[in-house]
């Protein structure tokens, strides 16, 4: 007790100690924003600019005023996190794709989905390329309800330039599972259309996530002509049933996947490869990050059994490296 009441009497340590905290907190917070890609992230400031900031000219009543202008900023809202699988409202998912192959008669055969990330790339899943309706030849951005002209959407169909899955993709061996579409043209966007942004970080501090597609509601069962969402859990490293599965002779890999499922039934199923797995970006409630690709279900809807998704950070130096060679 002497010797802290000395001290005291000649070192002010609370301003001292309190200056420490703050040194390391701007270190901390430095740090974090350098984690963070400058690239990705002034991207996704532009998309959402792009499409939600509004420019509108006003001047006083006078003759020969001067216009002047403000920008509105249309992006202000959050749609509430769902359980249960439910229908998808308009506008919801503007980064939604859907990926088939249309034969010479013009009848579409649509096998898989996807996630717009810029105007002229939609990311998916590689095993997609192999799948047995035939290759990826078209590529339709817009849509909400295949079975509706009638449902608030502008659907539009793109040719396919060209397809590029990751290197170190085997098929059938389902790690590396990424790849990209390129589209025959740049896409216009607006409110129905427009790219998701790609991830800040590695995903494992979210607890939930939001999958969409179009996939079947139950196993066996049909595709959903009803673009469909579900609210998903983190399953951490929790996907032990991963062992058993042909597809991935070395187990689950958590640097390259994330393990993502429900305690109830709800799941991702087939139809719904290649599409994203999301959540909302924290400054823009009308944007979304794709964290994963839908790639490996083990049991679809199986309470407790959780899916695999491609973890898109572990990517992020191959896309912007396609992106480039695109650009």
């Amino acid at each position: 007790m002497g010797i802290s009441n000395s001290l005291n009497s000649v070192i002010p340590w609370r301003p001292i100690f309190l200056l420490m905290l703050l040194l390391l907190s701007c270190n901390f917070s430095e740090r974090l924003i350098a984690a963070q890609d400058v690239e990705i992230v002034s991207s996704c400031s532009r998309y959402k600019k792009s499409v939600f900031d509004q420019q509108d000219g006003y001047s006083f009543l006078f003759p020969n005023a001067p216009i002047s202008y403000k920008i509105l900023d249309t992006c202000h809202s959050y749609t509430p996190l769902i359980v249960d699988g439910t229908p998808a409202d308009p506008k919801e998912f503007p980064h939604m794709a859907r990926l088939g192959n249309r034969n010479d008669n013009n009848v579409t055969n649509w096998f898989c989905g996807g996630t717009l990330i810029s105007n002229r790339l939609v990311l998916t899943a590689a095993h997609c390329l192999y799948s047995e309706s035939g290759a990826i030849n078209v590529v339709r951005l817009g849509e909400l309800d295949f079975g509706s002209e009638q449902d608030d959407a502008q659907p539009e169909d793109f040719g396919v330039r060209n397809t590029t899955e990751h290197p170190d993709f085997k098929y059938p061996v389902l790690y590396n599972d990424i790849a990209l579409v390129e589209l025959d043209r740049g896409v216009r966007f607006s409110v129905y259309k427009h790219p998701a942004c790609l991830p800040f970080n590695d995903g494992d501090r979210y607890e939930s996530f939001i999958a969409a597609g179009w996939g079947q509601t139950t196993f066996a069962g049909e595709p959903s002509s009803k673009l469909r969402k579900v609210k998903l859990n983190g399953f951490r490293n929790n996907c032990l049933a991963a062992d058993d599965v042909e597809e991935l002779p070395s187990g689950y890999n958590a640097t390259t996947q994330l393990c993502v499922g429900s305690a109830r039934s709800k799941d991702t199923c087939n139809g719904d490869s290649g599409g994203p797995l999301l959540v909302y970006h924290e400054e823009y409630p009308c944007m979304y990050h794709v964290m994963g690709i839908t790639s490996l279900g083990i049991g679809c809807g199986t309470p407790n059994v959780p899916s695999l998704y491609t973890r898109v950070h572990s990517y992020l130096d191959w896309i912007k490296q396609e992106m480039a060679n695109i650009s």
